[in-house]
């Protein structure tokens, strides 16, 4: 456990703070800040989650100022703040971590697909758009190609919301359909690009 800062008045500082007093914030952040760093580094274990920490618990603490009255202990409950944010930042490391795995997985699964089978799942998904009813096929270009949302979509074609979604999916499931008959179904990666 880190030693505890140098003695404040905590609940004059409290109220200051508050109040809104800037000065008094500075203060309980150059007494706090490094002894709760040391609490988030041993935790995070990351010299930048730990600079992530400390700030998003001063953030909280100015953000949420009006509630500084009913804090009893402000160590204890700076050290729990701290605690908890560093939780959190693991959790949001975690899923990024898990993101990123994903990600190369997919990397390569198209790193191991020969230039020839990619040149063919090009002919089969420009077949397939090909072959889609023309609202349908105008539907999938305006989304995937021009990345238009699906209700700039329906407002430009002048169709609902729940139709142009419903298009959208049903071209999808016929690019999909075209895909797997043709036994390159690994390589549907394509289409969530």
């Amino acid at each position: 456990m880190p030693p505890e800062p140098l003695h404040i008045d905590e609940s004059a500082l409290l109220v200051r703070i508050a109040e809104g007093d800037e000065q008094a914030f500075s203060v309980l952040f150059f007494t706090w800040a490094t002894p709760l760093a040391a609490i988030a580094m041993k935790i995070v274990k990351n010299e930048y989650a730990r600079q992530e920490v400390v700030q998003e618990v001063f953030i909280k603490v100015w953000l949420h100022r009006d509630k500084l009255g009913k804090v009893e202990n402000l160590g204890a409950w700076l050290r729990k703040v701290t605690i908890n944010q560093s939780l959190l930042a693991l959790q949001r490391h975690a899923a990024d971590d898990k993101r990123l795995e994903a990600i190369q997985l997919r990397q390569s699964s198209f790193d191991n697909t020969s230039t020839l089978e990619l040149k063919e799942i090009r002919h089969l998904v420009h077949e397939a758009i090909e072959s889609l009813p023309r609202q349908r096929k105008t539907i999938y270009q305006l989304n995937r190609v021009e990345g238009k949302t699906t209700r700039e979509i329906a407002e430009e074609l002048q169709l609902s919301h729940g139709y142009v979604r419903n298009a959208l999916s049903a071209a999808l499931a016929a690019i999909r359909e075209r895909l797997t008959a043709s036994g390159l179904l690994a390589l549907m990666l394509l289409l969530h690009r």
